[in-house]
């Protein structure tokens, strides 16, 4: 049995401090609307920031609402919540801090935090995280840089994602349609619930340890598995008994 991972944040005004994320509203507030600017996000999904960005005045950039609570707020289900939550942690917008209480440490409410943006700059200046040190001098160090225009066909999320990854259009494109050819027959799974499908796939085949021999294929396994799991939850919220 998967032993249950330790929960090491105890709720209090120093752990939120400790977490905030900005020095002032006006950062919160522009990376925010960069966020809705830059990213196709869904209504959604911009209605969950909008209130997280709502409640995150006191400690900048963090929030403390229970999932339930903003479903409330939004008229939306709290599994509704949960999966946009999810999509907003894979897309770099948001991180999610499990929490537990001082009185008794029992998990509570996560704390929600806001990521600062990062610039094309900032990005375009990242040295790559891994590079042969033999190879590496101070002279000349690759910086990955996104990769050209994207096509028309593959979500900006997704290519936006990848583009740090892969310098070719032709890898990423292979990447996507191996999520299209999987899902395109699930007619309850969105362009959202496709692209965190892929990128929550791509992640793991990165989270190797190991040298893959054969990447795609653990890739395709993933996506499987992700693709059923999501059809299913949505089957779920629509209102069919799955068995």
């Amino acid at each position: 049995m998967k032993r249950k991972k330790s929960i090491d944040i105890i709720a209090s005004e120093a752990a939120f401090e400790t977490l905030a994320t900005f020095e002032t509203l006006e950062q919160l507030n522009q990376s925010v609307r960069k966020y809705k600017e830059n990213y196709e996000l869904n209504k959604t999904e911009i209605a969950v920031l909008d209130i997280l960005h709502r409640f995150s005045a006191k400690y900048k950039g963090v929030s403390f609402l229970c999932k339930n609570k903003i479903g409330e707020l939004i008229s939306k289900s709290r599994r509704t919540i949960i999966r946009v939550c999810k999509r907003l942690e894979t897309l770099g917008i948001i991180r999610q801090h499990e929490m537990k209480r001082s009185k008794d440490m029992q998990q509570t409410s996560n704390a929600i935090v806001i990521q600062p943006i990062v610039t094309q700059e900032e990005r375009e200046n990242v040295t790559p995280l891994k590079q042969n040190p033999s190879k590496t001098n101070n002279q000349n160090t690759k910086v990955r840089t996104p990769a050209p225009i994207k096509p028309s066909w593959i979500p900006s999320a997704f290519y936006e994602y990848l583009a740090y990854h892969f310098d070719s259009i032709r890898d990423i494109e292979s990447y996507w349609r191996i999520v299209h050819a999987i899902t395109y027959r699930m007619s309850n799974l969105t362009t959202e619930d496709k692209i965190e499908i892929g990128i929550e796939s791509f992640n793991a085949l990165k989270s190797k340890r190991r040298k893959l021999n054969k990447p795609i294929a653990y890739f395709v396994g993933a996506v499987k598995r992700k693709a059923r799991q999501q059809y299913v939850i949505n089957l779920s919220d629509e209102g069919f008994v799955v068995s």
